[in-house]
Parts: C-alpha cells; sequence; structure tokens
C-alpha cells in the first residue's frame, strides 16, 4: 500500500518524502514508489491526455483543474474555485532522456505569470518503481506549498491508478 509521509528525510517503502524548501531556494523534491510496471507509469506521465487522469489540484480551498489537451505535448489546466477562473498553467510535456519527463509551466494568476520547471526520472528494478521528481523555479512560498499539496495528491491518485490495472 502507498501512503505519503511528511517528515521522514528519506525514501521509505510506499512513502512520499518531501524535502521542504529552504530559506534560499523554494523547490519540491518528492520521491514516490509504485508497485507497478516502469512502462505504464512512464506512460502515464508522458501524455499529456493521461496527465489529466490523475493530476489534481489540492483539495483545500474547493479549487479544480479543467484540463485541455493543445498538441500532442502540450495542454493547458484552468484552475478553478467554484465558476471564478483562479490560474491558467500552460504546460509542455517532454521526454528528455531514458525514463525522464520534464514539464514546463507557465502559471498565470491573479499575482502574474511565473514559469517552472518539473524533472521526473523514474528508476526501475525488477518489484517497483521510484518517480524522483524535482520542480523548481517558484517565486514565492505560496506557490511552492501549493504545488507540494498538489504533487501529493496527484501521485497518491496515480498510484492508485497504477495499482487498480
Amino acid at each position: 500500500m502507498n501512503g505519503l509521509t511528511r517528515t521522514l528525510p528519506t525514501l521509505i517503502d510506499s512513502a512520499v518524502t518531501a524535502l521542504l524548501p529552504g530559506p534560499a531556494e523554494q523547490d519540491i523534491a518528492l520521491s514516490f514508489r509504485f508497485k507497478a510496471d516502469a512502462g505504464r507509469v512512464f506512460y502515464a506521465l508522458s501524455i499529456p491526455e493521461y496527465i489529466e487522469t490523475w493530476l489534481q489540484a489540492p483539495h483545500a480551498g474547493g479549487l479544480h483543474f479543467v484540463f485541455n489537451s493543445v498538441t500532442q505535448e502540450s495542454f493547458s489546466l484552468d484552475l478553478y474555485r467554484g465558476e471564478s477562473l483562479q490560474a491558467i498553467v500552460h504546460g509542455l510535456c517532454r521526454v528528455v532522456g531514458a525514463n525522464q519527463v520534464r514539464y514546463v509551466w507557465k502559471i498565470t494568476g491573479l499575482s502574474g505569470t511565473t514559469e517552472t520547471r518539473v524533472d521526473m526520472k523514474l528508476l526501475c528494478d525488477a518489484a517497483a518503481c521510484v518517480l524522483a521528481l524535482k520542480h523548481s523555479g517558484f517565486k514565492d512560498a505560496n506557490e511552492c506549498v501549493w504545488c507540494r499539496e498538489m504533487w501529493y495528491q496527484s501521485l497518491e491518485r496515480l498510484s492508485r491508478l497504477m495499482e487498480r490495472n
């Protein structure tokens, strides 16, 4: 069973571990262990129309995404609170190496525009695969905290989807 851990400094079997941003750097670093075939996980991470299935806004505050596939490599996420558009994320998804995916996100919201980068790498063995994720480029701590919650929830959802199939 996969679970979340926010306080442990190292990867524990079936756990997500966050390295909280320090004062000089506002990055998110997560590791997540999937009990699934690496090819299936990689496919879900690297194709925008499948990203829609597992990527979700944090539950807090009644926020939700509306996903729009733009091209084979790009997508946009409209972030709503109720009926009100709060932000738009224009995303580009690229395979950058063996078992490596990069998203470039341009987030436009009420407070301006931020361009961030999400680097993901799958490390696999016969039993499972570990996703190493780093999301960087945040302008302020609030964006970082919000995205960290998004990744926790989204990776948990992806894990549940991988276990079902």
